[in-house]
């Protein structure tokens, strides 16, 4: 869940953070059983989640812009991944003060995958202040 409080808030969702999205999964049918997270409770934040995908995938997604969040220490936790160079993910960690993982430290199969489905906030925003100032030099 802070993992995907991270993601949100990295795409335009700037007021996001673990507690707002806590809150708000709790409110909107974001848990099940024992505080299991519904992944596609946050795609009315603007994401779509994809599904689960293996390690020998992740590479990929990373690459093609794709919101990748994985699972490490034997199941227990869950990291933001950022970038890759060869079999080093790196990652943005709630828990913990690392900075990457090995795909060998990596769940198999137990990676989930957003994809955005509309333009975040910001690029919205930064998109009307540049059409408001275009069309004050036109004298619209």
């Amino acid at each position: 869940m802070s993992s995907a409080a991270m993601a949100l808030n990295g795409i335009g969702n700037t007021q996001m953070n673990p507690s707002v999205l806590n809150k708000w999964l709790t409110s909107n049918g974001g848990y099940v059983k024992d505080d299991l997270f519904v992944w596609a409770s946050i795609n009315s934040w603007g994401v779509s989640f994809k599904g689960f995908i293996t390690n020998d995938k992740i590479e990929q997604y990373i690459s093609n812009g794709y919101i990748v969040i994985l699972n490490v220490h034997n199941g227990g936790h869950w990291v933001l991944a950022t970038s890759f160079q060869g079999d080093t993910i790196y990652v943005n960690d709630p828990g913990y003060s690392t900075t990457y993982y090995t795909l060998a430290q990596i769940v198999n199969g137990n990676t989930g995958v957003y994809t955005l489905n509309r333009m975040p906030n910001f690029l919205t925003s930064w998109l009307l202040s540049i059409e408001e100032f275009v069309n004050s030099i036109l004298g619209k």
